[in-house]
């Protein structure tokens, strides 16, 4: 009974292992802003890090987001950033957004593979941070 059980252990500790690799077999790419549109349901913008208005830094910040099947983001990654404090005030606040849950396609569940852009500019000596979508 102790070997049928160590047996069952290990297959759900590999099965955990499987599905944390790739939380979302079946994924759907959407463009930015039918997500922003259509399908965000809460938005977080990106605050501008003093030290990167301090030091004059500006430009535009694309990460690649992961919805999952309720509609969290589960994955951000910036593609490009003026700067690395830049980068995480970006991924703070896209982990924040919530989207409609994807629906099924084909009787599978779904996952959202988008990206999320934004403008950081500085105005009369003031950081301004805008939605820049890219597709």
């Amino acid at each position: 009974m102790n070997k049928i059980k160590a047996i069952l252990f290990a297959l759900a500790f590999a099965c955990n292992i499987a599905l944390a690799q790739n939380p979302c077999p079946f994924r759907v790419p959407v463009g930015e802003a039918g997500l922003r549109k259509y399908k965000a349901t809460k938005k977080v913008k990106p605050i501008y890090p003093a030290e990167s208005l301090k030091n004059n830094i500006k430009g535009i910040v694309v990460a690649d987001i992961l919805v999952d099947e309720y509609g969290k983001v589960i994955r951000a990654e910036v593609k490009e950033a003026p700067d690395t404090s830049i980068k995480q005030s970006v991924i703070d606040a896209v982990k924040q957004w919530e989207f409609q849950p994807p629906p099924k396609l084909q009787g599978k569940q779904v996952c959202y593979e988008s990206t999320l852009s934004f403008k950081f500019e500085i105005e009369k000596g003031k950081g301004k941070v805008s939605d820049a979508p890219v597709n």
